[in-house]
């Protein structure tokens, strides 16, 4: 691999979105990434589709392509010492365990850093390491009720809304900043110091939403309605798509002369009543023509359309001809790849044991006689 993180190995023990996004992203950067998971307990988001779907899910692919993937039951004493044969010769551990999980199993930060001196271990939780609620159940919907993202999002009058699993924004956000945060921390330790980086997803929601909490936002959803904005909100045209058209206040005149023929009423009324009787080609260009912003709203399979038009590194290409999660950003002289899909079940154990662990073919076939380790079948 090729990058700003070549050179720099990742275990990765993250599940779902938070640990293994964040890995995600340093594998594209360069780094080589090891997912490690449990014989007996894969990654949820292998079968994320819900009952009865197919292994693998696509969210499982998108946050889990350019890495490898190994098969350690670090429950058991056996296990660990695989583990931590592995970490001694690692840079990073990526987790997003309940708190106290990794103290449980024996390989918390001092464990780690007995091992590996250098070790960064990157700690995506909840509520952090610390405090009142650091030991609290949670999931994406109470950590956007709990840092103020929800009673911020909604219509004016209606319930606090929140993102959903598909998304689940408090996930999205933490493995951007985890990610940098690693990045910076190889980079200035250069093998010489370990860390322990310890990242809320909560607190980093609250963050995004600081200028709302200096206001003193009272909470309540005001939806589209801008104080910005004369106008700002979503049509839907004669041909049944939604537009989105945003007017400020010097535009409300040109506005006005636009749809002077839609009969008597607010001007709102009126726009949403000349939307409804042209297709959203012509309803978007008139409002374009005389400088307002508007644009249809496409649903997921439009927007994939546009790769390679209105947009090129969200979605990318592995080398089977599958798409992928992207990029969220590009290099121009040693852009980002995908150079493989996400990994099996313990498809690559035994090699990674072999050349990284120094373990020989006859105890590794122990090992796995012995249920410690999971590998693919042959």
């Amino acid at each position: 691999m090729t990058g700003p993180l070549a050179g720099c190995r990742v275990l990765d023990l993250g599940i779902i979105t938070a640990g293994a996004a964040t890995s995600a992203m340093l594998a594209d950067l360069g780094a080589d990434v090891i997912k490690v998971e449990s014989p007996g307990y894969h990654d949820p988001f292998r079968r994320w589709s819900g009952p009865g779907g197919a292994d693998d899910s696509p969210f499982f692919r998108f946050t889990n392509r350019n890495k490898q993937g190994i098969g350690i039951d670090i429950k058991r004493p056996e296990g660990r010492a695989v583990f931590m044969r592995l970490v001694a010769r690692s840079d990073v551990v990526v987790e997003n365990f309940r708190r106290g999980v990794l103290a449980k199993l024996g390989i918390d930060y001092p464990q780690l850093r007995a091992v590996r001196p250098s070790i960064i271990l990157a700690s995506l939780s909840s509520h952090g390491e610390f405090g009142p609620d650091a030991d609290r159940v949670s999931f994406g919907t109470t950590l956007e009720a709990m840092s103020g993202l929800a009673a911020e999002t909604g219509y004016v009058g209606g319930t606090p809304t929140v993102s959903g699993r598909d998304l689940n924004y408090p996930d999205q956000v933490v493995a951007i900043f985890a990610a940098g945060k690693v990045i910076t921390a190889w980079h200035a330790a250069q093998g010489r110091q370990g860390v322990h980086l310890d990242l809320s997803q909560r607190e980093l929601t609250s963050f995004l939403l600081g200028e709302r909490f200096v206001q003193g936002a009272s909470g309540r959803p005001r939806g589209n309605v801008d104080p910005l904005y004369a106008l700002q909100d979503c049509y839907a045209s004669r041909d049944n798509v939604w537009i989105a058209a945003g007017v400020e206040q010097r535009h409300l005149p040109m506005l006005a002369g636009l749809v002077a023929d839609s009969a008597i009423g607010r001007i709102q009324d009126r726009l949403e009543r000349w939307v409804a009787t042209r297709t959203a080609e012509e309803a978007v260009e008139a409002l374009a023509a005389l400088g307002m912003a508007s644009a249809p709203v496409r649903d997921g399979k439009e927007a994939a359309q546009g790769r390679g038009v209105s947009w090129w590194e969200a979605v990318g290409t592995l080398p089977d001809g599958s798409l992928a999660k992207g990029f969220p950003f590009q290099f121009e002289d040693e852009p980002m790849q995908l150079t493989r899909p996400a990994p099996s079940i313990g498809q690559d154990t035994a090699q990674v044991l072999q050349d990284l662990g120094g373990y020989t073919p006859q105890e590794i076939s122990a090992l796995r006689k012995d249920g410690v380790i999971g590998c693919a079948d042959a």
